[in-house]
């Protein structure tokens, strides 16, 4: 990643390849390196400095990773989708779906035809993700919620139709604590 940042232009897609396919493919794998379970994961203190922020302060290789460039949409969105699958709200890094939500609300197209070829389950646990916290009910997500809905359901009705579903069976759970 520091390589990759620091590269000219005819290296920097090569080495953020290579940063792509170190990259964790799955949410077990994410919470292993970036999480807190009992002890913090080998990557949880990655802090990003602040002139690279995208979602605050996440980890600087969850930032990077979320706004790679030169990998084909497929590829990148085929494994976005699945670092976020069965994905839930903790308090470190494990959050937001890693900023999934924004890049289905800016890049819908590629990021749609990457969760439409998911089952109905994979795919609600996605949106979950997206909306997930220690109390999300609350005006960011119903806002959030409000600009993502139209944008998906132009993309694909059956998203479309499970995002509505996620979101409204999270908002209807207790989250007390």
């Amino acid at each position: 990643m520091d390589k990759a940042l620091k590269a000219k232009p005819e290296e920097k897609s090569k080495l953020e390849r290579k940063f792509f396919c170190a990259f964790p493919n799955s949410y077990v794998s994410m919470d292993s390196l970036f999480g807190f379970n009992k002890k913090a994961g080998p990557l949880y203190h990655s802090e990003t400095p602040n002139h690279l922020q995208f979602y605050g302060n996440m980890s600087s290789y969850i930032d990077f990773f979320s706004h790679l460039t030169s990998v084909p949409s497929e590829e990148y969105y085929k494994k976005y989708v699945s670092i976020c699958i069965d994905g839930y709200w903790q308090a470190d890094n494990i959050r937001v779906a890693f900023g999934f939500g924004l890049h289905l609300l800016n890049n819908s197209k590629p990021a749609c035809e990457a969760l439409s070829i998911r089952s109905d389950s994979e795919i609600k646990s996605v949106f979950r993700f997206i909306f997930d916290g220690p109390h999300p009910n609350h005006d960011t997500n119903k806002e959030f919620y409000q600009k993502l809905q139209p944008v998906v359901s132009e993309e694909n009705e059956r998203l479309s139709q499970l995002l509505t579903e996620a979101y409204q069976k999270l908002m209807s759970e207790n989250h007390e604590h």
